[in-house]
This record gives C-alpha cells, sequence and structure tokens, in this order.
C-alpha cells in the first residue's frame, strides 16, 4: 500500500486536547443545573457568583473547542482595532476601513465596502436586559440540550452555538451577581449610601461633588516672595528637646 493509501486510509482524526475538553465541559454545564435549583427569587447577589464563575470556565472551555471567531470580521485582521465610526455597509476593521478612506480621498470615489452577506458577528452575543432568574434557567435548559448530543465528531457549528449560549447564561448571572443599585444612583450604580444626604440622593459620591460645589470659593493664600540668599525659616510644629 502507497503512502498516499495509508494517509487517506485514516479517516477523521481528532483533535489534540479535544476528548479532555469535552469530557470537561460535558462534567460543568452538568453540576450547573444544581447550583441554579438552590437559587430562588431574590436571592443575595454573593448566591449569583460562584454560578458566574462556573459559566465563565464552561464558556471558556466550548469557546476553545469552537473555531476562533473573528472580532473584526476581517480575514486578513481577525482580532484587530474595531472602527467605532465604521460607515454603513463598510466592515469594522479599523485598518481597513482607514485604507479605504485614504482611498476614497486619493481617488475621490466612495470606495466599495464588503456585502453584508460576508459580515460577520463581532465576539459572542449578549443578551438584551431586564435579567433575572428565569431567564437563566432558560439558556441553562437550552444549554443542557445541546450538551447531551455534542460528541468528539460534532460539527464546528454545534460548538460554536453551545459557546454562544454559555456566552448569554454567563451575562445574565454576571449581572445578578453585582450588587443592587441600593443608592439609585445611575451613574454610579454600586455606590455606598451615605447616611447625611437627603432622600433621593444617597449616592455618597453625589453627595460628595454637591457639597465640594457648594463651599465658597476661597481666596489663595500668597507666601512673602523671599529675596536671594535669603533662607525661609519654618515654625517648628515642637520644639526639638535641649541636649
Amino acid at each position: 500500500m502507497s503512502p498516499q493509501e495509508q494517509h487517506s486510509s485514516r479517516g477523521y482524526s481528532v483533535p489534540t486536547g479535544r476528548p479532555y475538553a469535552l469530557k470537561e465541559l460535558q462534567a460543568n454545564v452538568g453540576a450547573l443545573g444544581d447550583r441554579v435549583k438552590e437559587l430562588y427569587d431574590g436571592a443575595h447577589p454573593a448566591e449569583y457568583e460562584p454560578v458566574a464563575d462556573a459559566l465563565y470556565l464552561a464558556f471558556r472551555t466550548a469557546a476553545g473547542l469552537a473555531p476562533a471567531k473573528s472580532y473584526t470580521g476581517c480575514p486578513e485582521h481577525p482580532n484587530g482595532a474595531l472602527d467605532p465610526e465604521a460607515p454603513e455597509g463598510w466592515g469594522r476593521c479599523l485598518i481597513c476601513n482607514d485604507r479605504r478612506r485614504l482611498g476614497r480621498r486619493l481617488q475621490g470615489t466612495r470606495a466599495a465596502g464588503p456585502a453584508t452577506g460576508e459580515q460577520r458577528r463581532l465576539g459572542y452575543p449578549v443578551p438584551e436586559p431586564p435579567y433575572d432568574l428565569d431567564v437563566l434557567r432558560h439558556y441553562l435548559r437550552v444549554v443542557d440540550e445541546q450538551r447531551f448530543h455534542l460528541t468528539l465528531g460534532s460539527a464546528d457549528d454545534d460548538f460554536v452555538r453551545i459557546a454562544d449560549d454559555l456566552h448569554r447564561a454567563f451575562i445574565v448571572a454576571r449581572e445578578l451577581s453585582r450588587p443592587r443599585n441600593a443608592s439609585g444612583c445611575s451613574e454610579h450604580p454600586g455606590a455606598p449610601i451615605d447616611p447625611d444626604a437627603p432622600p433621593g440622593e444617597a449616592c455618597i459620591f453625589c453627595a460628595g461633588r454637591k457639597r465640594r460645589a457648594q463651599r465658597p470659593a476661597q481666596t489663595p493664600e500668597m507666601l512673602p516672595r523671599i529675596r536671594r540668599g535669603e533662607r525661609r525659616q519654618l515654625q517648628r510644629r515642637f520644639e526639638r528637646p535641649p541636649g
């Protein structure tokens, strides 16, 4: 048998590390169900912290099993900088968009952007609020159903799908694990409460900023000018002991 025939008869080759990673993913996702069953409506944010940590580990494992995702959608610069002001119909790669802008200025014509179907998703999906326990349980049920069908020969799309759903569940658990907005401040939701502040202004940061703004402006005191060659005599706060 020739070497080419031997190579073709080997068939599918399992990537290195995939059996261990898949076993770890199955174990982590299976243990999440028991942790979520202990949660209840109105649970303290600290009770969501171990769930968020476990979901993040499971997400990283699933992301390692899935093919690398392009954050920019650019095949040349998949992990490059994102363009915050990308025109309509253009990609999100800042490097390529700068090239198009330069060519547009030089040629005086608008450079054609990539087709809409060629633009890939940026990163991993983030669910829309509100975030509550029912939404978290929904995503965990979806993930639990998907993990039963995962095998070493599963398609890449299956690993991409479970990684996306794990990321959604992690975002929900992370938001639930954050402290409640007791101060009622939209700018500093986790700020401590100022006990001396009036009602509706309990944020200690905003209350301190308001007090500083209400203080009268003080005229700076100028020190007398010292002539050249003289030394300033500093008044000691404590007298030096004799001897």
